[in-house]
């Protein structure tokens, strides 16, 4: 029983810590005056309302010299470590107290993304000891797809940050009648795929060192579908922490947004390819011609409109069914 009250107590804090992580902290005395060393005046609370300073700066101590050795690094306030802790145990919240105004429990994402790519970057090609991809001449959609992707898939980083992107669009359309996360923007959902881009860029990094392991009983295919499940596993609890929605909810609304990322990924190789071929007076391929991409165009777009048309209406159901 005394185990069993201790994992439950456990659970409920650590609960308490994913819906705010500054739940758990001890309130500060914000009635006591402090004078600010910087200023010259009287003031309640943390920091000065007229300069910023905190409340207790003095004289120069060693802890002084640790917070800004930590702080040139990252770790001090909004540390990158921290925040990397917080997008892997608690994605969803994060993402929603950045998009409330809560940006001090956060490093700033965008440069999290630019550190975090880089590092990945870095170490895939350290230990990347595979040939150089042979140059292929490149004459049809074929041979410039595979071409793309055999660049993509030696540069991780930037293939994640694409695709991301891709999901901006659908998202914005499928969960923007959200209980938790209503009617956000399309900067927002930037910022929304800028922090999952981080997460998925951590996968992968783990993933690329899970499979260096001298694992014989696993196969090749088995670790990538073991991998690609994960992905859609992370996505869903993301998706599910930041929106609010229950778990059938989620599940094909972020299905859709898949679908339509991939619908969108195969327009943006038509055109890439019409934008390649144009310029390096290729042959016309007749398969993928402009009027293909016209078509394509327009399909994505009512594909779009159709996903946003369906989430509308089922909140208007919803709605009704409530009254």
């Amino acid at each position: 029983m005394a185990i069993s009250k201790t994992i439950k107590h456990r659970w409920a804090r650590y609960r308490a810590w994913q819906d705010d992580p500054t739940a758990t902290k001890e309130p500060c005395d914000r009635e006591a005056t402090h004078y600010c060393a910087n200023c010259g005046i009287e003031f309640t609370g943390d920091f000065c309302y007229q300069c910023g300073q905190r409340a207790g700066t003095g004289r120069i101590t060693w802890d002084s010299i640790r917070q800004n050795v930590m702080e040139l690094w990252g770790l001090g306030t909004r540390s990158l470590p921290y925040t990397l802790w917080q997008l892997v145990w608690r994605p969803g919240y994060l993402i929603g107290d950045y998009l409330r105004g809560r940006h001090q429990l956060s490093y700033p994402p965008i440069k999290m993304l630019v550190i975090v790519a880089l590092f990945t970057f870095l170490m895939f090609n350290f230990f990347d000891d595979t040939a150089e991809t042979t140059v292929v001449e490149i004459t049809n959609f074929d041979t410039f797809f595979d071409q793309t992707m055999d660049w993509f898939f030696k540069h991780l980083d930037w293939l994640m940050l694409f695709l991301m992107s891709l999901f901006i669009l659908p998202t914005y359309a499928l969960f923007r009648f959200s209980p938790r996360c209503p009617r956000h923007t399309l900067p927002e959902g930037f910022f929304i795929q800028v922090f999952i881009s981080s997460l998925l860029l951590m996968f992968f990094i783990a993933y690329t060192l899970f499979s260096m392991l001298p694992i014989n009983w696993v196969s090749y295919d088995a670790i990538n579908v073991i991998c690609y499940v994960a992905i859609s596993l992370v996505l869903l609890r993301v998706y599910k922490q930041l929106f609010g929605f229950g778990l059938w909810g989620t599940s094909w609304r972020l299905g859709l947004v898949l679908f339509c990322g991939a619908k969108l990924y195969g327009l943006t190789a038509e055109l890439s390819y019409q934008f390649y071929s144009h310029y390096n007076h290729l042959p016309a391929d007749n398969k993928y011609t402009t009027e293909h991409c016209a078509y394509s165009c327009l399909y994505a777009l009512l594909l779009i409109a159709g996903c946003f048309l369906a989430a509308y209406a089922v909140e208007y159901v919803k709605k009704r069914l409530q009254r």
